[in-house]
Order: C-alpha cells, then sequence, then structure tokens
C-alpha cells in the first residue's frame, strides 16, 4: 500500500507531523521491510508521537538516581523495614547479619577495642547466644592464653546477656598467674557493667588472694572483699567457705591480729559456723606463728614462754572441737588431728610432746602403748625421765595447769572420752578417725622426741598389721621409722627395714634413705656386725643408684676410719667396696657424662655443695688409705699396691681442688666474700687484714723478677738442671 513516495506523505500528514520532518532526506536510516498486516503506529502511552527514538527525547530526572548507591541502600532499607513490619512475610525467608538478639543489643563500638577486634568479636558472638556456651568458650580459649580477647568477648556480651560465669572465669586466669592488680581490675568492671559478682566470684577471689598472699597488698585487698559481703547492700551472704579462704590470707600472710578479728566473728551454730577446715586453718597459723613470727633478739626463756602461750590457746580451742565433735555437730578427720599433735610437738614441754598419744588415743582409739607422764604407772613401768637438754628448766615439770583456776592437770582435754547417756548402752557410740600414713609418721616422731624405742616399734607393728589398721607405709613414715631405728642404734633394723619394707615392696630409696640408715650403722659403731650392715646399705645403693650418694660415702669411710673393732681384712674390704665409688666420684668431677640429645650417658657432672661434698667423700677414703698404711693390721708387702692408688687418688684431689680455685673452704671463701662486700670496704685501699698478705706477695714477685735469668744476645741460656738446682741450694 506504501510502495509510492506519494502515498506515504499522505499517510504521514495525518498524523499531525510537521511535514519539514517528513521530507527531509535520512540517508542514514535503513529502509523499513514491508511486513504484510503488521502495524506501523506504536500506541505506548510514555513516549510522545513526535518522537522517533525514546532515547533520543528527554529523560526524566530520577532515573540517575535510581541507579546509585544510595537509592540501593535506601531500597536495601525500606526490604528491612517490611522484614521487620511483617515477619510472616516471604522476604523474611533470607537471615542478615544483624537478626541475632546479642548482635541487635551490642550498642556502639568500645573505643578501648580496635575495629578490627571488634568485628572478629562480633563474628565469634554471632554463634554464642546461650550463656554456657560463652562460659565454654571463653574457659577453652583461655587455656590458649588468649586473655585480651576472652575479655573483649564477655564485655560486649555483657550488653544482651548475664555472663558471671565467664568474668568468673577471666578473674580465675589472672590469678593463676599471679597478675592480681588485673584480677582485681576485672572485677570492678564486671560491677560497672551490671554483671553482680555471685558466691563463686568471691570464692575465687579469696581463694586466688590466698595462693598471692606473698605479694604486697594482697592481705588488705582480700580483707576489703570478705568485709564487703556483711555490707547491707551486698547481694551476697558471706558463708563458711568466704571465711576459710580468708583464714587462709591471713594465715599465709603471718597476720594473726586480723585472723584471730575474722575467727571472732564466726556464730557458733548455724551454716556459717565453722568446720574441720575453718579449725585447721587456724591451728596450723597458729604453728606458722610459733615458729616463725618471733622477735628479734628474743632468748630461749622468751620464746619458750611465747610457743607455752599459743599452745594453751590451741589446748582450749580443742576442748570446743571435741565437744561440737562428740555432740554430732562437727566432722573431724586426720588432717585436723595431725595439725593439732605437730601444733603439740612444737612446744617446749615434754608434757605438750607426750599428750600427742592422748589425742591419738582420744580421737582414733589407737591405745597408749607407753603411760602418761606424771602418772604412777609410768613410775611403776620403771621408764626414765625425759632427757630435754634445750627446754629451759622452768618448762621440764608435769605439774603445770592451764590456768590458776583449772583443777585438772595440764593435758586433761586429751583425755579418752567415756559414753554418756543414751551412748554408754551402744558399744563404740563414737565414730572415730581411721589413721593413716600421716598418723603413723606423727606417732613415729613423737616416740622420737620422748626417747620411747619400744613404743616406736609396738605403734608400728599396730598400725601396719593388716588385721587391725592396714596402714601401708610410705617413704615418709618409713624415714621416721629409720630415725628411731638410729637413736636405738639398730643397724639390723636399718637393713632389715631397707630390705623387706622398701625394695620387696617396690618402694624407691632416696639418696636421704641411704643417709639415714648408713648413720644408724655409725651410730652403731660399738656392735662388731655394724661394718657388715654398712657394707649391706652401700651395696643396695650400687646396685639401685645410677650415681653414688656422697654423704653416705662420706659416712662409710668415716666409719670405716673410727671403727674401733676392725680389723685388717676389714679395711681392705671396705677400700675394695670403695674403688667402683671412687671411680664413680671422680667421673662426676671431673668431666661427667650427661645427656647430649641421644648421646652420651653416665654420671651427672657436680657443681656447687654436690661438688664440695664429693670432694669431703675423697678425702674420708684417703683418710681409710691412711689407717690402713700407717698400722700393722696387713704386712708391709701387701702395702704397695695400696700406696699406689693412695697416691693417684692425693694427685687427683689435689689438681681437682686447684681447678676449683685453691684449698680455701666454702666458709672461708663465704667469710672473705662477706668482708669484702662493696658497701663495707673501701676500694681505692687496701683491707686491714689483708696489708701483710699483699705485702708479702709484692716482695715474693719482686724476688722472682729479680732471680730471672737475663736474656744474651743471641737467646736465653739453657735451663739449669735439677742437680744443678740442688747444688745451688745446697
Amino acid at each position: 500500500m506504501l510502495s509510492c513516495r506519494a502515498c506515504f506523505r499522505r499517510h504521514v500528514q495525518a498524523l499531525d507531523v510537521p511535514t519539514a520532518h517528513v521530507l527531509r532526506p535520512r540517508s542514514h536510516v535503513r529502509s523499513i521491510p514491508a511486513h504484510h498486516g503488521a502495524r506501523l503506529l506504536s500506541t505506548h502511552q510514555g513516549v510522545p508521537s513526535h518522537v522517533d527514538d525514546p532515547d533520543d527525547g528527554p529523560r526524566p530526572r530520577q532515573d540517575r538516581w535510581k541507579r546509585s548507591g544510595v537509592a540501593a541502600n535506601v531500597k536495601k532499607r525500606e526490604d528491612a523495614a517490611l522484614r521487620n513490619s511483617n515477619p510472616n512475610s516471604n522476604l523474611n525467608l533470607r537471615p542478615t547479619r544483624d537478626e541475632t538478639p546479642n548482635l541487635a543489643r551490642l550498642g556502639h563500638r568500645d573505643p578501648r577495642i580496635p575495629e578490627t577486634d571488634w568485628n572478629r568479636r562480633k563474628r565469634e558472638l554471632r554463634y554464642l547466644q546461650d550463656p554456657l556456651e560463652l562460659a565454654t568458650f571463653v574457659s577453652n580459649e583461655l587455656r590458649k592464653d588468649r586473655v585480651e580477647e576472652m575479655l573483649q568477648l564477655v564485655i560486649m556480651a555483657s550488653h544482651s546477656m548475664e555472663c558471671v560465669v565467664s568474668w568468673n572465669h577471666i578473674v580465675d586466669h589472672y590469678l593463676t598467674k599471679g597478675r592480681v592488680t588485673d584480677a582485681i581490675k576485672v572485677y570492678n568492671d564486671m560491677k560497672k557493667r551490671a554483671q553482680f559478682p555471685d558466691a563463686y566470684t568471691y570464692t575465687i577471689l579469696l581463694r586466688g588472694l590466698s595462693e598471692n598472699a606473698h605479694l604486697s597488698g594482697v592481705l588488705s585487698k582480700a580483707l576489703s572483699i570478705y568485709h564487703s559481703l556483711s555490707a547491707p547492700n551486698s547481694r551476697v551472704a558471706p558463708s563458711i567457705i568466704h571465711t576459710n579462704a580468708a583464714l587462709r590470707v591471713c594465715a599465709r600472710a603471718l597476720d594473726m591480729d586480723a585472723l584471730w578479728g575474722i575467727a571472732g566473728k564466726i556464730p557458733e551454730s548455724g551454716p556459717a559456723a565453722a568446720n574441720a577446715r575453718t579449725y585447721l586453718t587456724i591451728i596450723n597459723a597458729l604453728r606458722q606463728s610459733l615458729l616463725l613470727n618471733g622477735p628479734k633478739g628474743e632468748t630461749a626463756e622468751q620464746a619458750a614462754s611465747r610457743k607455752d602461750r599459743g599452745i594453751v590457746e590451741a589446748r582450749r580451742m580443742w576442748e570446743g572441737i571435741v565437744g561440737r565433735w562428740r555432740s554430732a555437730d562437727l566432722i573431724i578427720d586426720e588432717e585436723l588431728i595431725c595439725a593439732m599433735g605437730r601444733l603439740l610437738l612444737a612446744g617446749s614441754r615434754p608434757r605438750d610432746w607426750d599428750d600427742v598419744l592422748s589425742l591419738v588415743e582420744q580421737t582414733m582409739d589407737v591405745p597408749r602403748f607407753v603411760p602418761r607422764l606424771g602418772t604412777e604407772e609410768r613410775q611403776l613401768a620403771g621408764l626414765p625421765r625425759l632427757r630435754a637438754p634445750n627446754v629451759p628448766a622452768q618448762h621440764r615439770f608435769d605439774d603445770d595447769h592451764l590456768s590458776p583456776d583449772s583443777k585438772g592437770m595440764r593435758g586433761d582435754e586429751f583425755l579418752a572420752l567415756k559414753p554418756q547417756g543414751m551412748s554408754s548402752m551402744v558399744p563404740n557410740a563414737l565414730s572415730y578417725v581411721r589413721p593413716g600414713n600421716n598418723t603413723l609418721s606423727l606417732v613415729q616422731e613423737v616416740c622420737l622426741k620422748t626417747v620411747a624405742s619400744k613404743a616406736s616399734q609396738d605403734y608400728w607393728d599396730a598400725l601396719t598389721d593388716p588385721g587391725t589398721y592396714n596402714v601401708v607405709p610410705d617413704l615418709v613414715s618409713l624415714h621416721m621409722r629409720l630415725r628411731n631405728i638410729r637413736q636405738a642404734r639398730a643397724s639390723a633394723q636399718a637393713v632389715q627395714l631397707l630390705q623387706e619394707q622398701m625394695i620387696d615392696k617396690g618402694i624407691m630409696p632416696r639418696p636421704a634413705t641411704y643417709r639415714i640408715a648408713m648413720s644408724s650403722c655409725v651410730r652403731d659403731k660399738n656392735n662388731h656386725n655394724s661394718m657388715k650392715h654398712a657394707t649391706q646399705i652401700l651395696n643396695t645403693m650400687l646396685r639401685l643408684q645410677e650415681d653414688v650418694d656422697a654423704k653416705a660415702v662420706t659416712m662409710f669411710a668415716e666409719l670405716a676410719v673410727s671403727f674401733p673393732l676392725a680389723k685388717g681384712s676389714d679395711l681392705v674390704d671396705a677400700l675394695t667396696m670403695l674403688n667402683p665409688i671412687v671411680r664413680n666420684l671422680r667421673l662426676q668431677l671431673s668431666v661427667g657424662g650427661q645427656m647430649r640429645g641421644n648421646q652420651g650417658v653416665g654420671a651427672t657432672y657436680l657443681k656447687g655443695n654436690a661438688r664440695q661434698d664429693a670432694i669431703n667423700a675423697l678425702r674420708r677414703i684417703h683418710g681409710v688409705y691412711d689407717r690402713l698404711l700407717y698400722s700393722n693390721l696387713i704386712e708391709e708387702g701387701q702395702k704397695a699396691s695400696f700406696k699406689v692408688e693412695k697416691a693417684k687418688l692425693s694427685s687427683f684431689i689435689r689438681r681437682v681442688m686447684f681447678k676449683d680455685g685453691g684449698d680455701q673452704s666454702p666458709a672461708a671463701k663465704a667469710v672473705s666474700e662477706q668482708e669484702l662486700e662493696p658497701e663495707e670496704v673501701d676500694q681505692h685501699s687496701y683491707p686491714k687484714d689483708t696489708e701483710d698478705v699483699v705485702e708479702k706477695k709484692t716482695e715474693r714477685d719482686t724476688r722472682k723478677v729479680s732471680e730471672r735469668p737475663r736474656p744474651l744476645k743471641y737467646g736465653w741460656p739453657n735451663k739449669p738442671t735439677r742437680r744443678t738446682e740442688r747444688e745451688e741450694a745446697r
């Protein structure tokens, strides 16, 4: 239809379009293909009819804004608002970063936390919605020493949840590391963030402060925290656990005034009443004050009187303990009983030492195997009076009372209890404490101080009997039993105990074990078998120990020198026994053979006091050679080999001493070093005590320089022979 140009112009004029646009030649426009039945007129209402291309027309002003980042942000905020207004909408199906409750309440960033750490803690906090999960995560990360990171995390979590347990973990970690100031700072910061401390918080604080009681200012901080529990606005009531922790701080700080101030406020009954741990802490603190808190310049009589006053106070307290135990208000244990017993052993009176056996009988139902002091039974038994040379004269008698108005004899508070009332009809109505190794070592120590050798053996047999108490002795109890054997001069029993009670039962002896056993043989030197027993102990040490103990070897050599019944064969056997020991000691003093990677296993190189002990042992062995060679115990023909060994040993001792700095003893060196301290010596002048020594040394050096041969023109003269030197000396 529109194949001719005239027809096309007529149709265009009907559209009310300027003719100039139609008649203008358009060479760049492609020819319109003829499509039969196609509409040529657009029905789109948004584009004017006279605009050929929509892109060529004027654009709305909103187009560029819609394509900007600001519009995208606005659209994102609109979508978020729609999701919050309609939770069931389909737009809320995709989660966002700020949908968790703890992050929604997070607020602005703390300026003390860097932005990078803030974002990292947010990512961690997104998966910690529960306080328990947070506390577990904090506890695990603190083991990796991520303290600062966990503190930031807990601070951020405090905005949305109660995380007191996590705060407690951080406080406990700081106290474990000894950072008391940081722990107190975290505790105060915790309260500022509305995280109120609970009972565990105060327990952790007081317990941690007791472990750091050696630091300055810890006691005052502990007392301030403990007294804050009794404030009217305190959310936590003080319990006996808090009281025990505060008493422990005072005990370790050796402040008895503060300790008695806290103990005086403990109620007599109720949940906050004292328990066994409370009395144990007070008794141990009292014992430490008697042993360590003595004033300077105190005489022996004053020290004995001070100890006696402390023990009288402990005796009065024990009466209250027994009363509460008898009325079933208190449960006592072995630790409390032994603490009271060791407090009595710290006293100056023999009566106090003897009362320990009554204490064991009262609380454990272990009968006494020796009568009490001051009783008729003891006099009839024919036991000697106690030898107490270090006890003042006014404290050696047994007729002193607790106070002038007391009617009973001193020690009646430890008498065995008699059932009363309905309990008298029931046998063994009281629940006695079962003894253990602590009791066994305590009883052995009492027998040692009261010189009761037979009672020591009776108590040992009774407590270790499988049919009664079946106490398996440990190393401490065995050492105390060896000391009683040494006091009784029973070297044969020492060897038997070492073999049957220790080696056969798999208990490895220590160096101290051999020293005590060897000293038993030295004390029993008048026994003709003591040398034989000492040789058995030394053989055991060589078989079980890699390196010999120098002090035990010294005792063996002293026994060989001072043995009054020694024969030539005994000394020869002793030196034969000491020959491998000398080689071991020489190896320890010279090169050693310590582990270097996976190579070199042998003797340990000795230093310090251990080195001096080894040198002393070699000297004592040298003395054994002297006794054998300078006596007529063996024939002269048999002494040649011993003279050679003695010369080798003497040469080695002199070489080691020269290498270590001369023949000066450690005590002399300590005195000389003390005299030459910088604050006591004028560094620009010689000390008065060493002026003669310096003058002699200067004179000797001058004489050596003057006697030095002068050099010849072409060299030094020939060295004079020994014969020429002897002739010149003549």
